[in-house]
C-alpha cells in the first residue's frame, strides 16, 4: 500500500494534472501547482483547485510546501526572497482579497555538488479550513528576478485528516495583507498603511485567534533595519495590548542545507530555505454580538541612513545614503493579519454570514476633536469605498480611504493638525452611494 509521501510522489512524478484528489483511508490529498515553474515572467500564479465539500468533518489540515531546482545545478534562484500561498476571496464581480496562508524564504545558493536539491516544509492548515472547501482560488507568489529555465518549482500538497472538532474554526476575516511597508521614513510613516479594523462578531461565537505574517527586510540602515535587526511588533485587541519581537536566533537550524553565503545569520523573521512561523496569539475573548477592535502597531524608528534625510552625510552618520540594491536596501515589512472566528455549535452559511444590513458611516468620535479623531463604518457587502473629508467650502482636505474593503465595519484615523478651527465633513462613498457626517475641529 502507497504510503501518502510516496503517492504525492507518484503522481508529481507521472506528471499528472495539477490537481490530484486521493484517499486513503480517512485522508484525502489534493495536490496543487505540481512541479509550477515562476520566476520573472511567472512571478504570480493562481488557479482554482478542487477541495473536499463543506458537508465532510476533518479534525486536522496539513500542507506541505516544496521547492525543486527547474534543473541541474545552476538552474534555481540563487537569492532568498519571499514565496507565499493565498486563498483569493472573491469580493465582488470585479474585485477580490488575497487571505496569505503560508509564507516561505527560498533558500540562498542550493546550486551546485552537495545541495539538498529541494526544500519542504508543513504548514498547519486548520484554522484556514473554512475557506479550504470546495472550488478554491489558490495563488502563489515567489519573489524570484530570475528568467530563462530559471527560477523555482512550486508543489503544494494539502492532507485532509476526517474527524470531529469540539471546537471549530467557521469564518476567516482578512485584517490586512500589506504587500510592503517602508519603516522609517517619516515622509511615509507606516502608521498611515495599518489601519484600525472593526470585526463584527456573531452571537454564536465563543472566541477568536489572530494569526499576523510578518518578515523584515532591508540592510545598510540604522541599526541595519529591518532584516537583521531587533524591534517590537504589537497589536491592540480592543483594549488589551500585546508585543511580539520578530526575531528568529535558529535560523542555521533548517534541513534545506548547506546553503552558501550568510544564510546562517540570525534575523528578523526572514530565515533562508525555512518557513516563516506567525505570530498566533490564542484565545482572543470576544463578547458574542459585540464587534471587536484590531489595530497593528510597530516599534518608534527612524531611518537616518534613508536617501531623503538632508542631514545624512556619507561616511558620518551612514557609510551610505541611497539605496543599491545590495548592501544597502530599504528597510520594510511585508505583512499580513487574519482574525479567525471559532465555536462549538452547529451553525449554517446563512447565520455565519450575520453581518451589517446597511451602508452607515457613524459619527465620529470624539466630537469635537483636537485634532484626531475616528471615522467608523459598516459595510453590508464587500466593494470598493472611498473616504474623504471637506471642508465648509466644499474643498477637499484629506483623501483617508480609497480601495477595495471587505463587509463588516471599518475604522479610520483622521488627523486635523494643519487645518484650522471650524466644520468638516466626512463623505463615504460606496456602491453609487454617498453618506456625510458634520465633524467639528476645535484647537
Amino acid at each position: 500500500m502507497l504510503t501518502l509521501r510516496k503517492l504525492t510522489l507518484v503522481l508529481i512524478i507521472a506528471g499528472l494534472s495539477p490537481l490530484a484528489l486521493a484517499d486513503e483511508g480517512d485522508t484525502t490529498v489534493v495536490i496543487t501547482f505540481a512541479q509550477e515553474l515562476q520566476n520573472i515572467g511567472t512571478r504570480e500564479v493562481t488557479d482554482s483547485f478542487a477541495f473536499p465539500n463543506p458537508g465532510i468533518a476533518f479534525n486536522e489540515v496539513y500542507m506541505v510546501y516544496r521547492l525543486d531546482c527547474p534543473g541541474a545545478p545552476g538552474d534555481c534562484d540563487p537569492w532568498d526572497r519571499t514565496a507565499r500561498l493565498s486563498v483569493v476571496r472573491q469580493l465582488t464581480d470585479t474585485t477580490s482579497e488575497r487571505i496569505e496562508i503560508a509564507r516561505v524564504i527560498t533558500p540562498y545558493d542550493i546550486t551546485g555538488g552537495g545541495g539538498p536539491g529541494h526544500c519542504e516544509w508543513a504548514f498547519d492548515m486548520t484554522d484556514y479550513l473554512p475557506i479550504l472547501t470546495g472550488s478554491v482560488s489558490l495563488l502563489s507568489f515567489v519573489d524570484t528576478w530570475i528568467g530563462g529555465s530559471q527560477g523555482w518549482l512550486v508543489t503544494c500538497t494539502f492532507y485532509f485528516i476526517e474527524g470531529s472538532l469540539t471546537m471549530r474554526p467557521y469564518r476567516v476575516v482578512n485584517l490586512w495583507d500589506i504587500g510592503y511597508v517602508e519603516y522609517g521614513n517619516p515622509d511615509n510613516p507606516p502608521e498611515e498603511h495599518m489601519d484600525q479594523v472593526i470585526v463584527d462578531v456573531e452571537p454564536f461565537a465563543e472566541y477568536a485567534s489572530l494569526r499576523i505574517w510578518t518578515t523584515g527586510h532591508g540592510q545598510g540602515n540604522t541599526h541595519n533595519a529591518a532584516e537583521f535587526s531587533q524591534k517590537m511588533h504589537g497589536v491592540w485587541i480592543g483594549l488589551d495590548y500585546f508585543e511580539h519581537l520578530l526575531w528568529r536566533n535558529d535560523c542555521a537550524q533548517n534541513d534545506c542545507s548547506p546553503q552558501g553565503g550568510t544564510w546562517q545569520f540570525n534575523r528578523a523573521g526572514w530565515c533562508p530555505g525555512d518557513r516563516v512561523y506567525p505570530w498566533d496569539l490564542q484565545d482572543v475573548a470576544v463578547t458574542p454580538g459585540q464587534p471587536i477592535d484590531i489595530w497593528p502597531t510597530l516599534q518608534a524608528y527612524e531611518n537616518l541612513c534613508r536617501p531623503n534625510n538632508p542631514d545624512c552625510q556619507s561616511g558620518v552618520t551612514c557609510t551610505d545614503c541611497n539605496y543599491n540594491s545590495t548592501g544597502h536596501t530599504q528597510p520594510g515589512y511585508i505583512t499580513s493579519g487574519q482574525l479567525i472566528l471559532w465555536t462549538s455549535q452547529d451553525v449554517s452559511t446563512r447565520e455565519q454570514q450575520s453581518l451589517p444590513t446597511e451602508f452607515v458611516l457613524h459619527q465620529n468620535f470624539p466630537n469635537p476633536f483636537n485634532p484626531e479623531t475616528q471615522i467608523a463604518f459598516s459595510l453590508a457587502k464587500p466593494g470598493h469605498a472611498q473616504l474623504r473629508v471637506f471642508d465648509v467650502q466644499g474643498r477637499e482636505v484629506a483623501s483617508l480611504l480609497d480601495r477595495d474593503l471587505s463587509e463588516g465595519m471599518h475604522r479610520v484615523r483622521f488627523d486635523g493638525a494643519g487645518l484650522a478651527s471650524g466644520v468638516y465633513f466626512a463623505r463615504l462613498d460606496f456602491a453609487n452611494q454617498s453618506k456625510t457626517v458634520k465633524m467639528l475641529m476645535m484647537k
